[in-house]
């Protein structure tokens, strides 16, 4: 019989709300039953004593697949891995039928403990060879092979285990291999990835890289056939691949990372570990640069793949780990990392991770972007493999996750349970009883295995779209095209359950192209680009080890749509490049040509160069979680304050910086070659300040440029004498001190200055963002009439909101200047003043629905039409919170549990529940009595409101507040309102710190990122910064060529040629547009 598996998609572009509005929109595969195929693999997985999931993490990590034609009839055959049964060969006969010559093939058929598996033509005599990952598990089964084993194909069917003779015989942790030529002398090398146990020596700083590993240290080997040896040597070390006990290897690849036409290697490494990213030097010896390409990646990093999501040409990079996407799973299960050990890992140098899928976009400057989040493909629960191929034919790669295990360990009742029962305290004999209750009691949970839809644009759909199957424990997959009708199968390998082979029905009014390279020497790494008829094109690598211990098929495969091809280009591995346009049909084989000529390096000019000013920001140790344990960012790292004016008269802008608590402001003074730094003794003084904000206005009226400097710092208390604001009055050469005045002790964020009556003195707007060791609460801000007899008295004292920024403008052409603030948790806000010269503060006409994290303003002329646009930053969509107006971020403040400290407690919709933002265990820091009211995680998991939360209503709550947009936006002044537009999507792939407008040209600069969100929501790193076009509508026109690691603050013109950006925790930089 056959079983149907439906995949259901929403009709592109329309918002799905529940499961009862999907779309059926086609059958895209049949689950085909054993009896048809005759494939009745099973990995069966049986409880043992002495090897379990107590003695060994990795019990049910499961086996690989890999597809590979061995005879080379057309037909790509199967091999699956056992963990505990014998390993099996199926031979494609065609028509989707397949034969187990697992005996007749003189294959092992002794049990033993097998994982990754690799097919390839590891002699290079024509036929494909099969390599298999196993662990040293002496002792477990009779006659059991405990190395690594190397089939060769015959020929004729029949393989010979040869590994011993190649010398690549190792007996350890392995995981997973990989084939391809390292060094370009037209044989295939082997990475072998291997992964630690936990132990002492798996513990520890980043300096236990440089140690080795005789058992799960990775290793690298040159095949030595070009030199006439059918062997391999090891060369791990001189290569520059680290041995280490570090190193928990799940998931690997190679594929080319910097474009220089020579493969590297993408290792996903589990737990404290980071994925490495070897860079070839092109010299026999690889360079780690994960810091130089990524921010931060998974935590529990277990499968990967590489392929083209965006169709611009470039290779992205999706990995997998184990974030459920169900809340109740999630609030009862391991998540992140506690932001103190997230702090003690990075003193240790390891980079930043997150439980969560990633999927690394390439950016045009050669680095990557991470967007799971906007993809809100980053929660798929316990996933192994992903593969990300065209499976509808469409032209655009889909994402497909493997996904469950048989026993989930991260169960928090379970490990709170384990804990209690005091195992290590039974003897011998009853600790395997007590071993078998314990596993008994691990919770089962199987989940579906999903397949996301690619809609374009990054649009992969909902969650509840990509179900796909039964819920299952599936691990290594592949796909092929096993039945040559074009396209693509999908194989998995599973976990107590008959290994599942998925035809694909996708209708025929999609075409496929199908490509084999054909070459004397190996073609692995070769690339080939597509260029169709619809001027779309997309690039694919011949690379084969993809997914999670498994490798898949050999032939390259596009997805065509309705659309034709116009020529293939093929980049081989020996850089040589090779244009086809005419073809027979659509299954072709690309023979490499001699004359082809050498590609050449793109020598184009850089349109921006990058250069440093020798000035460093540097923050103080404070962090805010350990005051306030329910806070969802710092805001201890506000700064640095910065203000570009001519201090002395000589017609060139100076700058201004703030720094951090006791470390001094600086004043830098213009010259023809630079700046000179210029000592200042007040300055020197207040160090012991931390400087936030500042602007430049005339006190005292004498012609020149004072400077008001905000005072910060969350780690105080209201009103106390080190937030305090500070003037410094200007002798008109550049030299300042300090104004003996009153000013207010807030916890500044923003200052602005206009005249307020029209006396000729600049006045002053004081914005503050936060109420020290009270996250949430509403500060005072101020305005303050400066009285021209050298004081200055705050005539209006409100609490406003959140305050970040503040602008004063006319946005409604009347004769007086409004004020336009923005901040969190609240809409912007205009304040203007009444003929009677009172100040009325409104939210702004068009946008009183629209509560943002809002970071800066700027107003700008966005359409030309004489009216005053506004700009405004926010957190982007790349959030893990993604509130609309229906379905509202809600932050609510009170005392719960009476002890006079105020408790912020933030609920959001995550997947359609909603759930309290802070695990169980964090809340009970904050509020004891949550420990007392939800003994069991499991209790926990089912709270989706504030008053199953805290048992109080929701209307009797002291103040609510919430999100309802985190787009970065421009409301367009329609004169009686204001319409809302969101920015373009590119720039929200991250937080936008800061605006410049260039009027001439109608361009917007933007520049942000932000480390200051806790690990439960992650660093934003996904833009520092770009160029918007609005001359007819909002364009992206490009990615400033920024690091990824800088979190930019402010953007400011020098001059025609010159942008000055100024980063937190960081140099100053000068972006300059070359000629």
């Amino acid at each position: 019989m056959k079983k149907t598996i439906f995949l259901f998609l929403c009709l592109a572009f329309v918002k799905c709300n529940n499961s009862n509005t999907k779309s059926k929109h086609q059958i895209l595969f049949e689950s085909l039953e054993s009896e048809k195929t005759g494939i009745d693999f099973i990995n069966q997985l049986t409880f043992k004593p002495y090897l379990n999931i107590i003695d060994y993490l990795y019990y049910y990590n499961g086996g690989g697949v890999a597809v590979g034609d061995i005879n080379n009839d057309g037909l790509e055959d199967i091999f699956f891995t056992a963990n505990q049964g014998v390993d099996r060969l199926y031979l494609n006969m065609g028509n989707l039928k397949f034969e187990d010559i697992t005996e007749q093939a003189n294959l092992d058929l002794h049990p033993s403990w097998s994982n990754g598996v690799s097919m390839d033509d590891i002699n290079n005599d024509g036929f494909i060879d099969i390599y298999i990952s196993k662990l040293p598990m002496k002792g477990l089964f009779k006659n059991q092979r405990t190395h690594n084993l190397l089939y060769i194909n015959n020929g004729d069917l029949t393989f010979t285990e040869s590994s011993v003779d190649y010398g690549i015989d190792f007996s350890g942790f392995s995981t997973q291999s990989t084939f391809f030529d390292y060094d370009r002398d037209g044989d295939l090398d082997m990475y072998l990835m291997n992964h630690a146990v936990h132990s002492v020596r798996s513990y520890g700083t980043i300096k236990k890289r440089k140690e080795t590993d005789s058992l799960s240290g990775d290793r690298l080997y040159e095949n030595l056939l070009n030199e006439g040896k059918k062997s391999f040597v090891e060369v791990t070390e001189k290569s520059g691949i680290l041995n280490s006990p570090l190193g928990y290897g799940l998931a690997l690849t190679t594929t080319d990372i910097n474009n220089d036409g020579w493969l590297d290697i993408y290792v996903g490494n589990d737990f404290h570990e980071n994925d490495y990213i070897y860079i070839n030097n092109q010299d026999k010896t690889f360079t780690e640069s994960f810091k130089k390409y990524f921010k931060h990646s998974s935590r529990f990093t277990m499968g990967v793949d590489v392929a083209d999501l965006n169709n611009d040409g470039e290779l992205d990079i999706f990995t997998t780990d184990m974030m459920p996407f169900d809340s109740k799973i999630a609030l009862k299960s391991g998540g992140e990392d506690a932001d103190k050990l997230t702090k003690i890992k990075s003193d240790y140098g390891f980079e930043p991770q997150y439980s969560r899928n990633h999927l690394h976009l390439k950016r045009p400057y050669g680095d990557y972007s991470e967007l799971g989040l906007l993809t809100k493909t980053y929660a798929t629960d316990w996933s192994w493999s992903v593969l990300l191929e065209d499976f509808d034919n469409d032209g655009k790669n889909d994402i497909f996750v493997s996904n469950g295990i048989a026993k989930r360990p991260n169960d928090l009742d379970y490990i709170n349970y384990l804990s209690d029962s005091n195992f290590s305290s039974f003897v011998q004999t009853k600790q395997n009883e007590m071993k078998e209750k314990l596993i008994k009691q691990m919770p089962e949970l199987k989940i579906p295995n999903m397949l996301f839809k690619n809609k374009g644009m990054l649009d992969f759909g909902e969650i509840n779209e990509s179900f796909i199957g039964d819920p299952s424990y599936s691990n290594g997959s592949t796909y092929s095209d096993l039945d040559n009708d074009g396209d693509l199968d999908l194989i998995l390998n599973n976990i107590n359950s008959t290994a599942t082979i998925l035809e694909n029905k996708t209708p025929l009014e999609n075409k496929s192209l199908v490509v084999e390279l054909i070459d004397k020497m190996p073609i692995k790494g070769s690339r080939v680009t597509v260029y169709k008829s619809d001027k779309k094109l997309e690039t694919k690598e011949a690379i084969t080890t993809r997914g999670f211990q498994s490798s898949s098929s050999h032939k390259l495969h596009f997805g065509l749509g309705k659309s034709n091809v116009d020529s293939i280009k093929v980049r081989w591995v020996d850089g040589t490049v090779q244009i086809e346009k005419d073809f027979p049909n659509y299954r072709i084989k690309i023979l490499k040509k001699d004359n082809e000529f050498e590609k050449k390096r793109d020598n184009k000019k850089n349109k921006f160069s990058l250069s440093v000013l020798p000035f460093k920001h540097e923050e103080d140790k404070y962090y805010d979680y350990e005051r306030e344990k329910l806070i969802p960012e710092l805001l201890s790292s506000e700064g640095p304050a910065f203000v570009l004016a001519d201090f002395n008269g000589d017609k060139k802008d100076d700058i201004f910086i703030g720094g951090a608590r006791y470390r001094p402001s600086q004043i830098l003074i213009a010259n023809d070659k630079g700046y000179d730094f210029v000592e200042n003794k007040d300055l020197r003084i207040d160090q012991k300040y931390e400087d936030v904000s500042a602007t430049t206005f005339d006190a005292d009226n004498d012609g020149d440029l004072d400077i008001y400097v905000v005072s910060g710092g969350n780690d105080y208390k209201e009103n106390e004498d080190l937030l305090m604001d500070r003037i410094y009055i200007n002798d008109g050469k550049g030299n300042f001190s300090r104004l003996p005045v009153a000013l207010p002790s807030t916890n500044g964020s923003v200052v602005v200055s206009h005249d307020i009556d029209n006396d000729g003195y600049d006045d002053l707007f004081v914005g503050s963002r936060s109420v020290p060791g009270g996250y949430g609460l509403s500060p005072y801000s101020f305005i303050i009439k400066n009285t021209r007899d050298g004081n200055f008295k705050p005539i209006v004292q409100s609490r406003l909101g959140m305050i970040s920024d503040a602008k004063w403008e006319n946005i409604d052409m009347d004769p007086e200047y409004e004020l336009i603030v923005v901040g969190d948790w609240m809409p912007v806000i205009v304040i203007d003043q009444n003929q009677e010269g009172k100040f009325i503060a409104s939210y702004l006409k068009g946008a009183e629905m629209l509560y943002g994290l809002w970071n800066n303003v700027e107003i700008a002329d966005i359409n030309n039409d004489g009216k005053s646009d506004i700009l405004v930053g926010n957190t982007g969509k790349n959030f893990k919170w993604q509130p609309t107006i229906e379905s509202p971020v809600y932050l609510y403040i009170d005392d719960f549990d009476g002890n006079e400290q105020s408790d912020p407690i933030i609920f959001y919709d995550f997947f359609g529940s909603y759930r309290p933002f802070n695990t169980k265990d964090v809340l009970g820091l904050q509020m004891p009595m949550i420990k007392k009211r939800f003994n069991k995680y499991k209790d926990f998991s089912k709270v989706n409101s504030i008053e199953k939360l805290t048992g109080k209503n929701e209307k009797s709550i002291l103040e609510v507040k919430k999100l309802t947009e985190l787009r970065s936006s421009v409301f367009i002044n329609k004169g009686e309102y204001f319409n809302p537009t969101s920015l373009p999507f590119e720039a929200q792939w991250s937080s936008i710190q800061d605006f410049l407008w260039n009027e001439e040209t109608k361009e917007m600069f933007y520049v942000g990122n932000s480390d200051e969100f806790v690990t439960e929501l992650g660093f934003q790193s996904a833009n520092p910064g770009g160029i918007i076009n609005f001359n007819h509508e909002a364009i992206h026109e490009e990615f400033l060529p920024l690091p990824i690691n800088l979190n930019l603050r402010k953007v400011e013109k020098l001059d025609e040629n010159n942008l000055l950006l100024i980063a937190n925790n960081d140099y100053m930089y000068i972006l300059k547009k070359n000629k």
